[in-house]
């Protein structure tokens, strides 16, 4: 997007029949989905990735489980730290979940030294059916183990596919998400209690205003009218395309109207039209920040030793369970849980599934459509309250 207008950049994938130009797109499509390919990338070249992939493959140097282990964290080190881990800093960072389910699946079977080709469906029920863990644990384990063995199954490593058996034998796992959403009214009591905050500090001798988060509550309405991801509002160093900046403020007739993330953000172009609140929040922080270049981080610390550097996601999120505290209200609300909210908010303000997509950023609409029914799961939830306070009056 440039000066408000959106270009789109064609590549040619250099195959002349249909059938055989659909069946490439597919293959390239799933390179994404797997995060293999940056198609938005300006180094991208279809024909030159096709060309690769259709070649002879070579065989892998893997034989035992520990070399498919340290070969699958090696495929997915573009990715965060927290996701996997960095050789080059190990266990210095948090433990990442990919690494965290692989290293207790090797080491519950002791299966280390044994060969890739020998590990059977009984090493993962070992790990995904243990007595005594929970439902979402099961699922945790499913999830990144199915990832690391499709993984070395892509690459013919291995042949077996283990999971759509697992699959079946998986408990229904319960929605853990409406207990993480955050409505408006406690939003409101967040930002009273970060008010009252303020209004304590400004009594102190040593008070300056570029030293109260002057960027907390315009930042905060980013992730629950925009229904950003924690480090699209918020700076991430391990992200290129993290933060916002001042390119992602759409102004319309010079009035600052919507939030534009371009297709490095998600991978999918977003217009996030601004409520009243949050744009009012929005031109309160600007004009004491100042004006933003294209290029400029907008939420950054206004004073102190980081002056000028950008607010990350991670201080956002510590500073919200800061203030959720102060305003006794439960732990369980989450950033995450804003998004969840506002989508489904979208959805029943009236805005249909394309465009609460479109919103949202999300690739499918089939994830988008599962906030219909995280709805009518919270009015089902809202229903039984009420019947049980009625029951209690009687």
């Amino acid at each position: 997007m440039i000066d408000g207008e959106v270009f789109e950049s064609t590549k040619s994938l250099g195959i002349r029949y249909k059938d055989n130009a659909e069946k490439a797109l597919q293959q390239l499509e799933e390179l994404e989905e797997r995060g293999d390919i940056d198609p938005y990338s300006k180094y991208f070249e279809p024909q030159k990735v096709l060309e690769n992939l259709n070649k002879k493959k070579q065989p892998v140097p893997v034989h035992t489980v520990r070399e498919a282990a340290d070969y699958f964290y090696e495929l997915k080190s573009h990715l965060s730290n927290k996701t996997v881990r960095n050789d080059q800093k190990r266990r210095v960072h948090k433990q990442g979940a990919y690494e965290q389910a692989v290293e207790h699946f090797i080491k519950l079977n002791d299966i280390e030294d044994l060969p890739i080709q020998q590990v059977g469906l009984y090493h993962f029920e070992k790990v995904i059916f243990k007595p005594g863990i929970k439902s979402t644990t099961r699922h945790f384990y499913y999830r990144q183990l199915r990832v690391f063995w499709n993984t070395l199954k892509d690459r013919e490593i291995v042949q077996e596919d283990y999971f759509e058996i697992l699959r079946k034998n998986l408990p229904p796992k319960k929605s853990s998400v409406i207990p993480k959403m955050i409505s408006d009214e406690e939003l409101m009591q967040v930002f009273e209690a970060f008010d009252k905050e303020v209004e304590r500090k400004k009594k102190l001798p040593e008070y300056c205003p570029y030293f109260s988060q002057q960027w907390f509550k315009p930042l905060i309405c980013c992730y629950f009218y925009g229904g950003l991801r924690r480090n699209e509002a918020g700076y991430d160093p391990e992200l290129s395309y993290s933060g916002l900046k001042g390119e992602n403020l759409y102004y319309e007739d010079g009035e600052l109207a919507a939030i534009y993330l371009g297709i490095t953000k998600g991978r999918k172009e977003r217009i996030i039209p601004m409520k009243t609140f949050w744009r009012d929040q929005m031109k309160t922080y600007l004009e004491i920040r100042g004006p933003v270049k294209p290029d400029e981080y907008v939420f950054v610390y206004l004073g102190g030793s980081k002056k000028g550097w950008p607010v990350t996601g991670d201080r956002a999120y510590r500073e919200f369970k800061r203030y959720l505290k102060k305003a006794n209200l439960p732990s369980t609300r989450t950033l995450h849980g804003m998004r969840h909210e506002r989508i489904t908010q979208w959805i029943e303000d009236g805005f249909n599934t394309s465009e609460a997509q479109y919103m949202a950023g999300h690739s499918s609409s089939n994830v988008t459509n599962r906030y219909t029914h995280l709805r009518a799961k919270n009015l089902l939830r809202k229903q039984r309250e009420i019947e049980k306070r009625k029951r209690g009056n009687d």
